[in-house]
């Protein structure tokens, strides 16, 4: 995957940022390190962390911001599993599941998600991938709904119902 330069409007200094695939278990452990905290407050498994980075490269793409070499945020995408979730979509559908989406503290309100969010709907429109892309996130005024409903992403109603999933996931149970 060929990466792109952005250079962030934030930095005076015009650090260099780039957006490419996360090839090292230890960035993509390191990212999602934020879900040990509230109000996810998961257990991260070594193991069980490089299951699931696996499971992005055989099936789907992590796709990963960094600033100056360092990892910043992560946006994970499954692709074409329409029976794991509440959302049910019909047999012919591409669907791309942003399953991991964080950005560290340290790099939030810089626009890096609204950035890698973006840039991970034109890469898998340039491939015409799917034809469905949907995310499970917090609602209740998080960053990443905010982000995403900024985006084009919309709440998800049947028969006048917000599907609304109870999730409970922990890093170091199977997948």
């Amino acid at each position: 995957m060929s990466k792109i330069e952005i250079y962030n409007e934030y930095d005076l200094n015009k650090t260099l940022n780039e957006i490419k695939s996360v090839e090292k278990i230890d960035d993509f452990i390191d990212v999602i390190s934020v879900f040990k905290s509230a109000p996810y407050f998961e257990i991260l498994d070594k193991e069980a962390c490089e299951k699931e980075f696996e499971s992005y490269k055989d099936n789907g793409l992590a796709l990963g911001y960094y600033v100056d070499g360092k990892i910043a945020g992560i946006n994970c995408v499954l692709f074409d599993n329409p029976t794991a979730h509440s959302i049910k979509f019909s047999d012919n559908d591409k669907i791309a599941y942003y399953s991991g989406f964080a950005v560290k503290p340290e790099f939030r309100k810089r626009g890096i998600g609204s950035e890698l969010l973006i840039y991970t709907d034109d890469y898998l429109e340039s491939l015409n991938y799917f034809d469905y892309a949907y995310a499970r996130i917090l609602l209740q005024g998080s960053m990443s709904e905010k982000i995403f409903a900024n985006n084009g992403f919309e709440d998800v109603y049947v028969d006048g119902e917000l599907i609304v999933d109870e999730v409970e996931y922990m890093r170091n149970n199977s997948f």
